[in-house]
């Protein structure tokens, strides 16, 4: 535990209310890990409103990233803005040689993430992403279950999940999720959180097969009184599927994420199937397929015909997972199966999104670990 909480300069806190305010925020003002020194939005006016709001104190106010990286009494720059906003916001704290926080998806496509993360390397800083289903106690559980081979060898694994973006409607605010160049859709968060758990769980896949559509490439827009607007054009896609097999024992997967919330109820369903047991985590709340924000309510172990509901310890809230994150890269919770994750994670994340789009676009199977091992080479020589 370090012996002076870490100063964050905070990017995105805003005072009509953000996921910054109802997650870092949380967190951040009841540890004594970190403490927030600075913040950044779009004006000055902004981010001095949002001090107000929250009565941060004696905190320095800056309209540009540059400045809130220069600040000495920055430690941590930690960026939580929409996802088209990153790389400009990463790249002058990483310049700086601060350490950095981002919230996942690191950027836009695999090309700027890794440029983030060769800067990032050659600078020599700490980085973390915000893939906090890592964090999540049912996630946890599952890992732990998985590891001590109580369901024996995993035959296959089956999630769904919605992604409650891109239903008939679009609000205002939802906007920059429409074109696909944003990197802000079903496929790259909702699906990209959950995936990233379920690799967490099981490992890395290989041989992806995917099937990706755009069924609904014309949305009603919603006003901020929620009466319709007009009509907007939809670029991204908004159903997801892919099959592949466990690169460490060859189980086979099957993932799909679809768009709005179920009518049925199963808004996140994830089974796993062993020779010995049955491990199913489920969650039927209108935003459960977002696992990174809201724990499974329910994780079932079948071994037989016995099954029991495992218990675990419960979420309280959505920063829950957030502050376990900021927790475990301070080094607290480690023991109890927290972990750090990096940059490097979040690029493997990516690699793997990439290999899902040129899987749709050219009906192959892909292999993105076969580019990981491609870039460990590249580092070594480099």
């Amino acid at each position: 535990m370090p012996e002076t909480p870490k100063r964050i300069g905070l990017i995105g806190l805003s005072a009509k209310g953000s996921w910054a305010s109802q997650s870092h925020l949380e967190y951040l003002q009841k540890t004594d890990l970190y403490q927030i020194s600075a913040l950044q939005n779009s004006s000055k006016t902004s981010a001095e409103a949002a001090a107000d709001k929250y009565e941060l104190k004696n905190v320095a106010t800056y309209d540009n990233p540059s400045a809130i990286a220069s600040d000495g009494n920055v430690d941590i720059v930690a960026i939580s803005v929409n996802v088209p906003e990153h790389y400009n916001l990463i790249k002058p704290a990483l310049e700086a040689g601060k350490d950095v926080f981002s919230e996942w998806p690191l950027a836009r496509n695999l090309a700027e993430a890794e440029e983030l993360v060769q800067l990032a390397q050659k600078k020599g800083v700490k980085t973390m992403v915000g893939l906090q289903a890592r964090q999540c106690p049912s996630i946890i559980k599952a890992k732990e279950i998985i590891a001590a081979g109580k369901l024996g060898k995993i035959l296959g694994t089956t999630m769904y999940g919605h992604g409650l973006l891109f239903g008939a409607a679009v609000p205002e605010n939802f906007l920059y999720c429409l074109p696909i160049e944003a990197g802000a859709n079903i496929l790259n968060i909702p699906f990209g959180h959950a995936t990233d758990a379920l690799c967490y769980v099981l490992g890395e896949l290989k041989d992806i097969s995917a099937t990706l559509a755009n069924l609904r490439p014309e949305h009603d827009l919603l006003g901020q009184d929620n009466k319709v607007k007009g009509k907007v054009q939809k670029t991204a896609h908004d159903y997801v599927s892919i099959v592949g097999r466990l690169a460490d024992g060859g189980g086979v997967v099957n993932v799909t994420y679809a768009p709005d919330s179920s009518r049925t109820g199963r808004n996140f369903y994830w089974e796993i199937n062993g020779t010995d047991g049955s491990l199913v985590l489920e969650n039927p709340n209108a935003m459960g397929g977002h696992v990174q924000m809201f724990q499974p309510a329910t994780i079932k172990l079948t071994i037989g015909n016995d099954t029991e509901e495992v218990q675990t310890e419960k979420a309280a809230d959505i920063s829950f997972n957030v502050g376990k994150a900021w927790d475990a890269w301070a080094g607290v919770g480690l023991d109890q199966g927290h972990s750090v994750t990096t940059w490097d994670d979040a690029l493997v994340r990516h690699k793997m999104i990439d290999a899902i789009y040129r899987s749709a676009e050219r009906g192959t199977r892909e292999n993105y670990l076969q580019a990981l091992l491609r870039s460990d080479v590249a580092g070594t020589v480099n």
